[in-house]
């Protein structure tokens, strides 16, 4: 029973969201050679200043929050 977990950035719609769980289903189920009944996949939506990415929080990469003033 394959258990897949994707954490990505929160904002994708409910169309992307079904559209990867359908393809990570089949293609597990495929390769694992399990139905596709036996395939979970869990989305987790992460805020961007929850996520980092080389010391910085992702909403300062992506340009949603300015960086902090150096003191």
């Amino acid at each position: 029973m394959p258990v897949i977990t994707v954490d990505w950035w929160q904002g994708n719609d409910r169309t992307a969201r079904a559209e990867l769980v359908a393809e990570l289903t089949e293609t597990t189920s495929r390769i694992a050679g399990c139905p596709k009944e036996a395939v979970t996949v869990l989305v987790r939506d992460v805020a961007h200043d929850h996520w980092g990415s080389g010391g910085t929080l992702a909403d300062e990469l992506v340009g949603l929050h300015p960086a902090p003033a150096d003191a």
